[in-house]
């Protein structure tokens, strides 16, 4: 199971300056055909790299997850067992996305759920573990919307007037994520979070905003 993101751990910063403006996110998203990492398979993978507020790279990869897609799941993502019958699988596919993520910080809605998968099969496959920073804009939005009812993706969006296209496919709610991400380092940094380290910093409630 995956650290929980502002915890203690390892974690690689991009090289460079540390300033948010120049630093690279990766956005990343998930479909699964469950919720344990443990069980279950990675069924899509999305992700946008966005740096100073703009989107520059996208990755997108339907995955057999090597296991029937329960009906339930199906009916909520649309990706059907015919769609992912003929897709690599995640050991096929995971050092081409590892490749895309770099050194990027690692941005989903409810990381931990994402990160888990991915740490389980980085350490089924590689036999190794990921060490990129990981930011959750779930837990960004309970810091800084915490009058709001619940921190869904689709509350948050819904509040702050972000459509959400193709909902529950990776690509669609990894470019809400990117959106929502984008608006909240703006906001940040207006109010004085100026770094990664800082964010960080906010992200774990160890700083407040000025």
């Amino acid at each position: 199971m995956a650290a929980a993101p502002g915890s203690l751990r390892l974690i690689r910063f991009p090289d460079g300056a540390s300033e948010l403006a120049r630093t690279t996110f990766a956005v990343v998203d998930l479909e699964t055909t469950g919720g344990r990492a443990d069980e279950e398979g990675i069924t899509e993978i999305a992700a946008f790299a966005t740096t100073g507020g703009r989107i520059v790279n996208h990755y997108h990869q339907l995955v057999n997850p090597e296991k029937p897609i329960p009906p339930f799941i199906v009916g909520l993502t649309g990706i059907t067992n015919e769609m992912v019958g003929d897709a690599p699988t995640i050991a096929e596919v995971l050092v081409e996305f590892l490749d895309f993520l770099g050194d990027a910080v690692v941005v989903a809605h409810h990381a931990e759920f994402d990160m888990s998968f991915l740490e389980i099969a980085c350490e089924q496959h590689l036999h190794q573990q990921m060490d990129n920073g990981v930011l959750c804009t779930r837990r960004l939005g309970k810091r800084l919307l915490p009058w709001l009812p619940s921190y869904s993706l689709d509350t948050i969006a819904n509040f702050l007037g972000l459509k959400i296209r193709y909902r529950h496919r990776a690509f669609g709610d990894a470019y809400a994520t990117t959106q929502l991400l984008n608006f909240y380092l703006a906001y940040l940094e207006h109010m004085g979070v100026h770094t990664l380290e800082q964010l960080f910093m906010f992200q774990a409630g160890k700083i407040r905003l000025s």
